[in-house]
Order: C-alpha cells, then sequence, then structure tokens
C-alpha cells in the first residue's frame, strides 16, 4: 500500500496513479504518412519492373500440374540398373572397385571407367557434387582469418578494415557461373573449375558472415579476460572464439548445403556435379528421370540440416 501511494503524482491538486494510466497513443505525423506512401510506391514501382503478374499464375497452374505429374513417380532405374554403370566386361566388379593391385592394362581400364564413366552415373555424379561442396568448405580455412580482419573490433587498422571489406565485397558479386566459366576456361572441363569457384565465393561470404558475427560479440567478456592480462591470442580463443563458434558451424554447413545446390548449377557449364545429368534430363523430357535427380538432392540436403542441428545441439 505505501509503495503503491509512492507511485502516485499530484498534478494541479489532481492525484494520479501513473500504474493504471493507459500511455498516450503515439502521434501520426506527416513524415510517418510519407514514409509509408513511399514504401507502397516503390513495392508498386518493383512489382511492375519485375512483371508480376497473378493472373497469368492463375493461368499456368494447370500447366505446372502437368508438368509434375510427368515427373512422378521418380525413375531410379539408372540408379538401381547395374547396366547403367557401363561395367566393363573384361574385368571383375571386385577389381574395378576395390583398390587391389591390377595390370597395366587393366589399370587403364579402370582409370578411364572411375574417371570417364562413372562421373556420367547418377550415383557418380552425385558424389562429385558431394566432393566439390566439402572441398569448396576448405575456403574457412581462409575466411576465418579474413573475418577477423574484416571485423572493427579486430582488425589491426582502418586500412586493413577497408581494404579486406572491398575485396571481399568485389569478389562476392562476381556470380558463381562466371566465376565457373572463368575457371572452365583456365583449366578445363570439369569438377576442378567448379571446385575453384565454389571455393572464391565460400570464401567472401563466410569472410563477411564471420566478421559480422564478431562485431557482435559481447566486448564485456573480451575487457573481463584482458583484465587478467592475457594476450591478444588468449583473448581471441577464450573470449571471441566461444561467442561465435556456434555461428561459425551453422555458417559452415548452410555454405555446405548452398555448395550441394550450386555444384548442381555449375554442372550446366561443364564445371562438374550433377547438373549436367538433371539438364539433360529435362532437355530430352526424361522427366520422371530428372525427379530422381532432384530427389537425391534433396535428401543431401536434408541430410546437412540435420548434421547442422545435431552439432548445434553439441556446442550451445
Amino acid at each position: 500500500m505505501i509503495l503503491a501511494q509512492q507511485f502516485k503524482e499530484n498534478i494541479g491538486g489532481v492525484e494520479r496513479d501513473i500504474f493504471h494510466e493507459a500511455p498516450p497513443p503515439p502521434k501520426k505525423t506527416v513524415r510517418s504518412v510519407l514514409v509509408l506512401v513511399g514504401s507502397l510506391l516503390v513495392l508498386w514501382w518493383s512489382f511492375e519492373g519485375a512483371k508480376i503478374k497473378p493472373t497469368e499464375l492463375m493461368e499456368g497452374i494447370p500447366q505446372i500440374a502437368v508438368t509434375i505429374g510427368r515427373m512422378l513417380p521418380p525413375d531410379f532405374t539408372k540408379v538401381t540398373d547395374a547396366k547403367s554403370y557401363f561395367f566393363p566386361e573384361e574385368m571383375p566388379l571386385s577389381t574395378l572397385l576395390l583398390p587391389v593391385p591390377v595390370s597395366g592394362d587393366q589399370a587403364r581400364i579402370k582409370q578411364r571407367w572411375w574417371n570417364n564413366t562413372f562421373p556420367q552415373t547418377i550415383v557418380g555424379a552425385t558424389i562429385e557434387t558431394i566432393q566439390m561442396a566439402l572441398t569448396g568448405i576448405l575456403a574457412l580455412v581462409v575466411a576465418f582469418p579474413i573475418g577477423f580482419l574484416a571485423a572493427r573490433n579486430t582488425t589491426p587498422n582502418l586500412f586493413v578494415y577497408h581494404g579486406t571489406r572491398l575485396v571481399m565485397n568485389f569478389l562476392r558479386t562476381i556470380p558463381d557461373l562466371a566465376l565457373g566459366l572463368l575457371f572452365v576456361g583456365a583449366v578445363g572441363l570439369g569438377a576442378f573449375a567448379g571446385t575453384l569457384a565454389l571455393f572464391i565465393h565460400t570464401t567472401t561470404v563466410l569472410g563477411k558472415l564471420l566478421s559480422e558475427s564478431v562485431e557482435n560479440i559481447d566486448e564485456g567478456v573480451v575487457e573481463a579476460i584482458r583484465a587478467t592480462g592475457a594476450g591478444h591470442v588468449q583473448v581471441v580463443t577464450f573470449a571471441v572464439l566461444p561467442q561465435i563458434l556456434p555461428d561459425l558451424i551453422s555458417f559452415t554447413l548452410y555454405r555446405l548445403e548452398t555448395n550441394i545446390r550450386a555444384a548442381s548449377v555449375l554442372g550446366l557449364i561443364g564445371a562438374g556435379g550433377i547438373g549436367y545429368l538433371m539438364n539433360t534430363s529435362f532437355r530430352t523430357f526424361q522427366y520422371q528421370e530428372a525427379a530422381a535427380i532432384v530427389s537425391v538432392l534433396i535428401i543431401l540436403v536434408m541430410l546437412v540440416d540435420y548434421a547442422s542441428y545435431r552439432l548445434r545441439r553439441l556446442v550451445v
């Protein structure tokens, strides 16, 4: 009762209870109205430029249903049928698949099958896509120090900060396909060109995300560790790294998931991956086979997402 009386004010001889009095409604200023009108105009302008026509979408929905109907059920014949793998008749299957010593002729046949024939199958192209995505994640080794150089609270000076940011922004604006075409011209067709493209793009994206995570850490923890007399390495190890570790794992696995999809797209330009087979299936109207390839990609992304969830549970 006494506390309640302490929170009462007497204004002009009228007692007012500040707990039971509703706050005044926010004032609708002219600026708020102008911002709302401007936002609606920008949205309308965007819809016009993007040729957004809901009526055409509604008219095209039946055609979408027809295409999906052609894709169902997915045809996994080229995954399960042994004839789809073109196994050499002159070599036993165990010799072809296992790392056993073979003669010179058999070694050439075996190498030709693994390098040329197997990557053209759905299973082989899927494995190649996973290999490209995993190799692209090695960009974390380069992106980790870049993230600290591109963060205001850990960079040595402003020149390094702005220079690192400028280089990352420049490289990150180059699309994966453009990088893939560039490296295809340099090293030829194949997974190596696609992996280089993924490596460059993953490095810049992870560097930016990590730098923002470093800038958002609790500086109180840093000051507490620094007050004990710890050096720069100890501060980063015991104050900064534990705070960004969950984000580090999440960003890395997200990029792995993204790299799987990007490697599929890079296959369209001959830079390895399963994209070439998927594009061929669609262009030759093999919709059920294309649906099987899409199903494989969906399963891969779901597995990576589950791995991300389990790892974050271990850390957080």
